[in-house]
């Protein structure tokens, strides 16, 4: 059984095509729920577990270029960033407030690993940012995309109430 030094002991679920393990770390100032998934178990090992570790280990360089994405996204109306942006204005009742506030107020989420996807998941992170703290339905994504680097994910559907 292989040991992560940020999730402990990882059994994979078996899942589809591979396995899968779920927990959650405190990082950034937030409980993350993680997901690692693995394509090929059968090239599980000690360096797939380093891999994992080293991206929890860096959280704080991964969060900053998720958030420069993000931001660059917030002036694109197509994006889910833009979208996300455009809510919690709605929902704090400032119309005008600053990309930054909105950058601040976003909270990591979620943290999916997946270190052996290879060629058919170029996939390597994606990073899920919600606003806890606002009465506001919807999430924005980056991507960090093997060899081309971070991208925000399709938009989701963003609501406020």
């Amino acid at each position: 059984m292989m040991e992560s030094r940020h999730l402990g002991p990882i059994v994979l679920d078996g899942g589809l095509g591979g396995g899968a393990v779920e927990a959650v770390v405190r990082a950034l100032g937030a409980q993350i729920d993680v997901r690692v998934e693995i394509d090929y178990p059968a090239r599980f090992d000690e360096s797939v577990v380093r891999d994992i570790d080293m991206v929890l280990d860096r959280l704080d360089f991964v969060d900053g270029l998720a958030r420069q994405t993000i931001a660059r996204g917030i002036r694109r109306d197509d994006t889910s960033a833009a979208q996300l942006f455009t809510a919690w204005r709605k929902a704090t009742g400032d119309e005008d407030g600053p990309e930054d506030d909105f950058l601040e107020a976003l909270r990591p989420a979620r943290i999916t690993i997946t270190p052996d996807g290879g060629r058919v998941n170029r996939d390597r992170v994606i990073m899920t940012y919600a606003l806890p703290d606002v009465d506001v339905e919807g999430r924005v994504s980056v991507r960090f995309v093997e060899p081309t680097g971070p991208e925000l994910v399709s938009p989701t559907r963003v609501r406020t109430h």
